[in-house]
């Protein structure tokens, strides 16, 4: 696996608030049947998908917010089922 982190300046995760960080992992694990450094990794890739969107007219709350933990893991369990 690469190690995304070392391409980055900082690592998203960092940015959370560890509660956050923590509710998020877990779960992405539990919906995508992941381990956990590839539910880290699937985060950290999608804060500039996020941020996008927020910066498209606030279509989302901030990143790492109570809004992200819940609809991040759904989206990507909704993208891997197909509609």
């Amino acid at each position: 696996m690469i190690d995304t982190v070392s391409f980055m300046d900082h690592d998203p995760l960092d940015d959370m608030p560890p509660e956050s960080r923590t509710e998020v992992v877990a779960a992405l694990q539990a919906e995508l049947d992941v381990d956990e450094a590839a539910a880290e990794d699937i985060v950290r890739s999608a804060e500039p998908f996020w941020d996008a969107m927020e910066r498209a007219g606030g279509l989302v709350d901030g990143w790492g917010g109570g809004e992200f933990c819940h609809l991040l893991p759904r989206v990507l369990g909704f993208i891997r089922d197909g509609p």
